[in-house]
């Protein structure tokens, strides 16, 4: 229960709780202290428990402040992060090298006699010229690249999260 300072006269003070609210108690000096209203008592300097053996919460200054900030950017940006890449992973097709030779196979099968005389013509004439972008070799790219975003991301949302529990649950350090 908390104990406020009901202040004397001789610059010394009596103990005192809510309880006592409207009582009269003697000073060490010999002089009767009026305990003031419920109210009043409230007013008075609380008293601190030096038996208490609970680690108190740290009271906010800058530099836990700034931590705080600081981790609470790190969970937004991660979280902004993985928001991206899940969403790149789920809109790029799964490609693999099997659908790739597959596609490739068919797109060959489905040509006609004509055009397959016409294509073989044009490399034999120009040559396969230069070598271009392979679509499925960019939508793997593209894919490895989101998979590492998402994993970038929730590695710093882990780490703010961490961060700012921390600093909201930090033990106050005792003066030596």
């Amino acid at each position: 229960m908390s104990k406020y300072l009901l202040p004397c006269e001789c610059g010394k003070g009596v103990a005192v709780d809510i309880k006592q609210a409207g009582q009269q108690l003697a000073c060490e000096c010999g002089k009767l202290l009026e305990v003031p209203t419920l109210r009043g008592v409230r007013e008075l300097e609380p008293v601190l428990d030096s038996t208490s053996s609970i680690p108190k919460r740290a009271d906010w200054d800058r530099s836990r402040g700034m931590i705080f900030a600081g981790s609470l950017l790190l969970f937004v940006v991660g979280a902004s992060l993985c928001f991206v890449g899940y969403q790149g992973l789920r809109t790029a097709p799964n490609i693999t090298r099997e659908d790739e030779k597959e596609s490739f196979e068919m797109s060959i099968d489905e040509m006609s006699l004509e055009e397959t005389y016409a294509t073989w013509q044009a490399v034999r004439k120009h040559g396969l010229g230069p070598r271009g972008q392979n679509i499925f070799v960019n939508i793997r790219e593209f894919r490895a690249g989101r998979q590492s975003m998402l994993t970038f991301g929730i590695a710093l949302c882990v780490i703010g999260a961490l961060g700012g529990i921390g600093s909201a649950v930090g033990i106050r350090k005792t003066p030596r």
